[in-house]
């Protein structure tokens, strides 16, 4: 059986998003993780015996470390009374200054998981779970939105993460916390002001 070692386990995944986000899927192997890792040649292959099992392993690492990021960020706001739409907007903002290539690996792995749905369900989970924690912050500052708000949200989360990662020139110099920040108010009360106009690079 493949060792249980936890702590080596996430090195090796910890590699193979380091893989995807410089090098795209096409170059990640169990090879080029023992080498970006620094570990003995076979060691990945003890761990994930098929490239499909190391793939499915670098989208449920992703997933769980985007929740550490979100834990931390709600202990860290906890008793501050921020509002969802700062909250989100941190998160977004934490997401791409300090960790811009996981959520590079992220985009090109969703790509993998639209053509392989055993794929999907770490990609669903993620999903259903930032659904889910957004309408738990709504109810902590005293809303109570629809599921089609929170999918509103989803979706447009998304969007920022795709567009400051691969058109960033399209934002018009704003952060992408910013923006966040400023379609949340618009979703969440509809007849807030529109933001000054974006200027074109």
């Amino acid at each position: 059986m493949p060792p249980s070692n936890q702590q080596r386990r996430d090195k090796l995944v910890d590699a193979a998003i380091e893989i995807v986000a410089e090098h795209g899927l096409h170059g990640l192997s169990h090879r080029a993780v023992d080498e970006a890792a620094v570990v003995p040649r076979g060691t990945t292959s003890n761990y994930f015996r098929s490239r499909e099992a190391l793939v499915a392993a670098t989208v449920a690492r992703i997933v769980d470390l985007h929740f550490a990021l979100i834990a931390e960020l709600r202990t860290r706001h906890a008793g501050n009374g921020v509002t969802v739409a700062d909250f989100l907007g941190d998160v977004v903002e934490h997401a791409l200054t300090r960790f811009p290539g996981r959520y590079l690996a992220m985009l090109e792995l969703a790509l993998e998981c639209a053509r392989k749905p055993e794929l999907r369900r770490e990609l669903d989970r993620i999903s259903e779970n930032a659904m889910r924690l957004t309408h738990e912050a709504h109810r902590v500052n005293g809303g109570e939105p629809s599921r089609h708000d929170v999918e509103l949200l989803g979706a447009f989360y998304h969007g920022v993460l795709f567009t400051s990662l691969v058109m960033p020139q399209t934002l018009g110099g704003r952060s992408p916390g910013e923006i966040t920040r400023t379609m949340i108010d618009k979703v969440l009360r509809p007849g807030a002001a529109a933001p000054p106009p974006m200027t074109c690079a």
